[in-house]
């Protein structure tokens, strides 16, 4: 059981403060049963553990009955071969010796619920109610009924589990009834009578109740929401079991999201995620006088700002596997942005040694998104909605880019770390390159006109827009304009004085008001839910402009870093008419909840046995209060950047964090550097020396998380050399290369064209006495003709005339108004570069009015002769020709 297992406890530990219970004590009678469970990796403490404290629910009114006191129907029989019949308003369950436990089922799942039902036993039998169950197959035809279950024992033992909490099939976990204070629920069970079971089960809490007494309470951590009910013959056992009175009252769970204009569409999702843009990188928390935000300042007037917001890592890949997934890295395995590397790795590998200046081992990374993940993007498109993934992906090419992952449209489809090339043209990204009519047109700029293009397109239906900005992560450019404008602005001061990385997040929130301007244009607005975040922290470790990047101060450190300016970064959640507008909350939330938040938002259920690291932050979207437990941030690597520590993992409950360093203390054991974040926001004071207790609570949860989540770990390095390393070193670093210099705007110019056509990209245009000569340097050449008057859209044939010594595939592309060339609306061909003249037939289908045409000829180095072009239509009709060889 993935999730469940070994992170229950962890989850109730959380809870205790929240719900004001004290620790429990362990009654002496059950010494004995604790010795013997305690070993077990998933045995709770006493001090782990919840009482149940409320009165059983009405069970007068609003229920139904799940058995009819005829006959089985609507029910089946699961797992293995003991026997259910019916006899006078009772269900009785034979043990069939030799047998798997045996359930008899509920052919309907259920989720939130109150269940009662009166069980009795002949002869000695173990039994119980599993609730929430699912099911999996064997290789050998058989299936496992697996899911959580409320035990009722019939055997004549002190064990005390009726009532208690079971995990059948699920590694055990167990939550059974061993305190003093449950010596009442110990109690009330009756033997050789009928004995009374109440479950309510509402999220994820779950409470039991014996013959009307408080027995259990437990909480799930979300990994069974909905399932069917189990009445069990467990195997091994003799005798029989006897049910009736099996009642069952719904509990409605009132969807979210209510501003649908209609019943039949739900609300649009457009999911803008900002690249390494820090927690004082925009004007919402009043830590910047340099930059300006106003279009995030107008998203958050429409909707709830957070200020304890949490990437799932300090680095790019690992969060973004996490927003797809609402898995945490240390599960899902990307825990290193290397998804744009050549080696194809879907399983962490840990080595056993080390350089003997290194005290622990690094983990080799996943470095491509498993497409056995069923994905955010998979989701919405299963339930009926377009989907567009617009701009940086970094979690790997194909066959792992966002086409296998449940995007209809992928734009740039470019599976790099941040732009190709630069933000302002030319690029160098492949079959995606800059109008040539904006010869410094801004990347950020066109992708948000191709992101404009997809709300247009699918404004009728349901759509999830995954815009994910290229801005603000290297490399460090922008407009000329704009880095003039802010270099009259800087205080030299200032942590934040880089006028090229001001001017970058001015573009950055220009597009942002592109897509709100859209939205209102074109009168969905307050039909779409809006997410806004970032993926990890601000750059401190590049220079630009003589400087750091950014400064994230109040917070220490940066991207690539354990330091909450690594992880923490601003959040805006919008829903028109449900969350808040203009709210602010200091909730505490991560990457991985907005997976599960939004299937709540939408009233989707999520995939049979699918599960979440996150959890969904609906409650303090809608102004509740929300007490959730831990997050947890696996980072196992050590990059040299300012504020670096070695591999470490850390937790953040409430108020405190706590960082793991792997194998950092004495004796390859742990160091921990232990914060109050509330009265130190800046983490310049470890705690870790003056609070032991504290520190061993949050590393307990720690370890329960990586044991969860099966984490791959740093191991301690046998090579290791105290006297090679110096502890004092650690957190210092030099800023690094690529962009140390200061930038100056490269000065564009523009290309004269030739006979009507502008040369672009790698390539140079001459007119010759016969012919257009075309000098290709090889990459990526070509050049384009602007008609003096628009064109109306229909389908059409390029012809060219052309002899070539050059390599590699033509392409033809066509500019339809207010659209820059792309690959989209283009076609390829096949061309003989054998130096003899050949004419090519391109067929072209545009929707809209055609402004231009751009020929790439060839994709590698050599010489091209054309001796004629034209453009006709459907009829041979010359509309346009251009003649060289006459």
């Amino acid at each position: 059981m993935p999730l469940q297992t070994h992170i229950i406890f962890a989850i109730a530990v959380c809870l205790f403060a929240s719900h004001g219970l004290s620790a429990a004590e362990l009654d002496p009678q059950q010494s004995a049963w604790h010795a013997k469970y305690k070993k077990q990796v998933n045995a709770p403490l006493p001090e782990e553990m919840l009482l149940n404290t409320d009165a059983e629910p009405n069970l007068s009114e609003g229920f139904t009955s799940l058995f009819n006191g005829k006959d089985l129907q609507g029910w089946t029989v699961r797992g293995g071969t003991c026997t259910f019949e019916v006899q006078d308003d009772t269900i009785v369950g034979k043990v069939v010796p030799g047998s798997n436990s045996t359930y008899l089922s509920t052919e309907r799942d259920f989720g939130d619920f109150v269940f009662s039902c009166e069980m009795k036993w002949e002869e000695q039998c173990n039994s119980g109610v599993m609730f929430r169950a699912q099911t999996k197959a064997n290789s050998d035809g058989t299936e496992t009924v697996f899911g959580p279950q409320a035990e009722m024992e019939g055997v004549a033992k002190d064990r005390h589990w009726s009532g208690g909490i079971y995990g059948q099939s699920c590694n055990g976990f167990f939550y059974p009834l061993w305190l003093k204070e449950h010596a009442d629920a110990r109690a009330a069970f009756r033997p050789n009578e009928w004995n009374r079971l109440t479950i309510s089960a509402r999220g994820k809490v779950v409470k039991t109740w014996v013959n009307g007494v408080p027995a259990a309470h437990w909480v799930d951590d979300g990994t069974y929401s909905k399932g069917f009910f189990g009445l069990q013959m467990h195997k091994g056992a003799t005798g029989e079991v006897h049910w009736r009175n099996l009642r069952m009252k719904s509990l409605t769970h009132e969807p979210v999201a209510k501003v649908s204009p209609t019943p039949s569409k739900r609300p649009n999702v457009l999911f803008i995620l900002a690249d390494d843009l820090g927690w004082s990188d925009t004007t919402l928390f009043g830590t910047t006088k340099l930059y300006q935000t106003p279009n995030l300042e107008r998203l958050a007037e429409r909707g709830m700002t957070f200020t304890r917001a949490y990437s799932s890592s300090p680095l790019c890949s690992p969060t973004r596997a996490s927003v797809l997934t609402g898995l945490s890295p240390a599960r899902h395995g990307i825990t290193s942005p290397t998804c744009h590397l050549p080696r194809v790795i879907l399983k962490p590998e840990a080595p056993k040694t080390g350089p003997p200046n290194k005290f622990s081992t690094v983990p080799s990374s996943v470095s491509r998104l498993d497409t056995k993940y069923y994905t955010l993007a998979e989701m919405f498109r299963d339930n009926g909605y377009a989907t567009g993934h617009f701009g940086k992906w970094h979690l790997g090419a194909e066959p792992y880019s966002p086409l296998e992952h449940g995007f209809d449209v992928d734009v740039p489809h470019h599976p790099g770390p941040g732009p190709a090339g630069s933000y302002v043209a030319p690029w160098k990204f492949k079959d995606f390159d800059h109008d040539p009519m904006i010869p410094d047109e801004h990347l950020e700029d066109r992708m948000a006109k191709e992101a404009v293009r997809f709300l247009e397109q699918h404004s009728e239906q349901p759509f999830f827009l995954n815009y994910w900005m290229f801005s603000v992560h290297a490399p460090f450019d922008a407009k000329a304009k704009l880095i003039d404008k802010y270099r009259e602005k800087v205080d030299p001061e200032d942590a934040q004085r880089s006028p090229t990385y001001a001017a970058m997040i001015e573009s950055m929130d220009d597009a942002i008001g592109t897509l709100l301007d859209t939205l209102d244009r074109l009168g969905i607005a307050d039909e779409t839910i809006i997410i806004f975040a970032s993926d990890n922290g601000g750059n401190m470790y590049n220079q630009v402009d003589g400087t750091t990047p950014t400064s994230n101060a109040p917070l220490r450190g940066g991207k690539a870093s354990m330091y909450e300016g690594g992880v923490r970064g601003p959040a805006i959640v919008v829903q028109p008419g449900v969350v808040r507008a203009g709210s602010t909350s200091d909730a505490i939330v991560q990457s991985v909840d907005y997976y599960p938040t939004l299937l709540e938002m939408l009233s989707i259920d999520p995939q049979p046995g699918q599960s979440f690291d996150g959890v969904s932050i609906v409650p303090a979207l809608n102004g509740d209060d929300f007490q959730r437990e831990p997050i947890f941030t696996y980072f196992p690597h050590a990059p040299g950047v300012p504020d670096w520590l070695p591999p470490s993992v850390s937790v953040h409950h409430g108020d405190w964090k706590l960082i793991r360093i792997f194998h950092g203390g004495e004796d390859g054991g742990h160091r921990y550097k232990l914060f109050h974040l509330k009265d130190d926001i800046s983490e310049e004071h470890n705690l870790a020396a003056e609070h032991p207790q504290r520190v061993k609570q949050l590393d307990n949860l720690i370890e329960q998380h990586l044991v969860a989540t099966h984490a791959v770990r740093p191991l301690a390095n046998p090579n290791f050399d105290p006297a090679k390393y110096d502890i004092a070193a650690e957190g210092k670093a030099t800023l690094k290369g690529g962009a140390n210099a200061p930038k100056r705007p490269k000065s564009k110019v523009r290309r004269k064209p030739v006979a009507g056509w502008l040369p672009a990209g790698t390539c140079d245009l001459t007119l010759a006495k016969n012919f257009l000569k075309v000098e290709s340097s090889g990459g990526d050449p070509h050049f384009s003709h602007a008609f003096p008057e628009t064109i109306p859209g229909r389908p059409m044939t390029f012809v060219v005339e052309m002899k070539s010594n050059s390599s590699g595939r033509g392409q033809v592309f066509w500019k339809e108004t207010q659209l820059p060339y792309s690959a989209e609306r283009s076609e390829g061909f096949d061309v003989n570069h054998d130096g003899v003249f050949h004419t090519y037939s391109i067929e072209l289908s545009p929707s809209g009015t055609v402004q231009g045409v751009r020929l790439d000829p060839s994709n590698g180095p050599g010489i091209i002769q054309i001796r004629s072009m034209r453009l006709q239509d459907e009829n041979d009709q010359v509309i346009h020709e251009w003649s060289f060889g006459k």
